[in-house]
């Protein structure tokens, strides 16, 4: 589910079998660390995500001392909040078996020797140790796993995780995500058959933990040892035979399925103690102005928005800009945040979201513009939906609503997140939309889990013209293979008229 802790829940397993074995090997003063490259890569969208893996996994690694960044992998990674990267060699001596070292990938590499951290742990005459988790997008790897040249590196790698997988396995990112696991998998061939053990198992009996314990040394020769492979997600799509949950099941049958019992429910659990206020409205400017009298409004039994640290969804990087000009004109502070602005202002901005703090009683009409202040409302796009963590959010507001139920789904997690369940959420829709409303407000009613519809597009054909631009979302029974919210919107429509028009016919 949504904000239930799923980053920790890869993390601290890795970080607890990386120290126990640096512990191992420093107690009885002999052996080497069973990998040269690192320990695990963690595979996300894009590089907010991968910032957030990182500020989540720092502290638990070390501190600072524990991050090696790479100069030339510095400009485009560089907007980790509230730290100045330090290069590996300017560091302070640390003893490596008390740290788990962390580091991030730039995109486009050839080889493993492109990275800077790699590099100095294989060839300067001092090996420094390798690093233990790697965390990168899947263009960090998609150019490498296409050559067989860096079999050495797949093969050395024992996990790989691949966090938002839906989202990962759908659209724009399928191809070059595939590109990576071919690396994996050209690596995973290699192994001797008596290797050739999952490290997961469905059968009763054989072992279902996180780690392998088959003999290091067995098969060393070769230098390789089976992948694992972890997928996480809050949504995974689960109907038809080329959906994300079949894809996953097909290309590894040995996959154990992990799940909350609140998986795909209509209601996100950190809504619960506050219904969803669906309101129905017509035209960009009546919802603006309702908003704006939200957010000047008292909370609690008022209703109002005042204080609260709140997300207002739209759905285009334009009518982002629009809304935000709009409620700065009308005095509230706010900040936007979508693709089309520069990732360090995205960054800043997110940052002086993540400042505010409901408790400190601070107003959205405050009229506080400098540069520095906390800012309480975030009008943003769906980028701003997936994997996100920022604490203390107490208001999702759909200004307009989304295109499908994964988006939907995402943006209301946003709030009452590691189980809290003081959110709110607030919803606008127009009159094409009702229909469609109607389906999510009954299955959020029953609490129901939803059936999500989406095909991951895995065909060979890499040269085909035609671009999978992803159809994750849709729910079964409810919604048509294929159609999105707004071919639904048609439909529905469309039934209207001919009802109209039947009705007409027969006076």
């Amino acid at each position: 589910e949504t904000g239930c802790g799923k980053t920790l829940a890869y993390l601290l397993p890795l970080m607890d079998d990386i120290l126990t074995q640096k512990q191992t090997l420093a107690e009885s003063g002999e052996g080497k660390l069973s990998y040269e490259y690192c320990r695990a890569i963690i595979l996300v969208p894009n590089k907010e995500l991968a910032n957030q893996v990182l500020r989540m996994a720092k502290p638990l690694a070390g501190g600072e001392e524990a991050v090696l960044w790479d100069p030339s992998a510095m400009p485009s990674w560089e907007y980790v909040e509230g730290e100045t990267p330090v290069i590996a060699e300017e560091k302070e001596k640390v003893d490596p078996s008390t740290i788990v070292r962390l580091g991030i990938l730039p995109g486009q590499l050839e080889s493993p020797r492109d990275y800077k951290p790699f590099r100095d742990g294989l060839d300067t005459p001092q090996r420094t140790p390798p690093l233990d988790l790697v965390i990168g997008t899947p263009a960090s790897l998609g150019l490498m796993g296409r050559s067989p040249k860096n079999l050495d590196f797949f093969a050395d790698v024992q996990t790989l995780v691949i966090d938002e997988a839906d989202m990962l396995l759908d659209g724009g990112y399928i191809r070059i995500l595939e590109d990576a696991l071919m690396g994996f998998k050209r690596a995973d061939r290699l192994l001797p058959k008596q290797l050739q053990q999952p490290y997961f198992t469905n059968k009763l009996g054989e072992r279902s933990e996180w780690f392998d314990e088959v003999d290091e040394t067995a098969g060393s020769d070769l230098g390789v040892k089976k992948t694992q492979h972890v997928f996480v997600g809050a949504t995974i799509p689960n109907a038809g035979l080329k959906s994300v949950d079949a894809y996953i099941a097909r290309k590894f049958p040995f996959a154990i399925e992990c799940k909350l019992p609140g998986l795909h429910n209509a209601r996100h659990y950190g809504l619960e103690e506050s219904p969803t206020q669906w309101i129905a409205t017509e035209g960009n400017t009546e919802r603006l102005d309702s908003l704006v009298e939200m957010l000047r409004g008292e909370g609690s039994e008022g209703g109002g928005l005042k204080g609260e640290k709140t997300m207002v969804f739209l759905n285009s990087a334009k009518d982002v800009d629009g809304a935000t000009n709009a409620l700065r004109r009308a005095g509230i502070n706010a900040v936007p945040y979508h693709a089309k602005i520069s990732l360090a202002e995205r960054m800043e901005n997110l940052t002086l979201f993540r400042k505010f703090n409901v408790a400190d009683g601070v107003s959205t009409t405050d009229n506080d513009q400098s540069s520095s202040a906390a800012q309480p409302v975030l009008v943003c796009t769906d980028l701003a939906s997936r994997g996100l963590d920022i604490p203390g959010v107490t208001a999702i507001v759909q200004l307009q609503f989304a295109t499908n139920v994964v988006i939907h789904l995402h943006r209301m997690g946003r709030c009452g997140r590691a189980g809290k369940k003081d959110g709110r959420g607030i919803i606008f829709y127009s009159s094409k939309e009702a229909g469609l409303v109607d389906v999510v407000r009954e299955a959020e009613n029953q609490q129901e889990r939803m059936v999500l519809e989406g095909d991951v597009d895995d065909t060979d054909d890499k040269n085909s013209d035609t671009e999978n631009v992803g159809n994750a979302g849709k729910v079964k029974n409810a919604f048509s293979r294929r159609r999105g919210f707004n071919k639904k919107r048609k439909k529905i429509r469309r039934k209207e008229m001919e009802a109209t028009e039947g009705v007409e016919n027969t006076m």
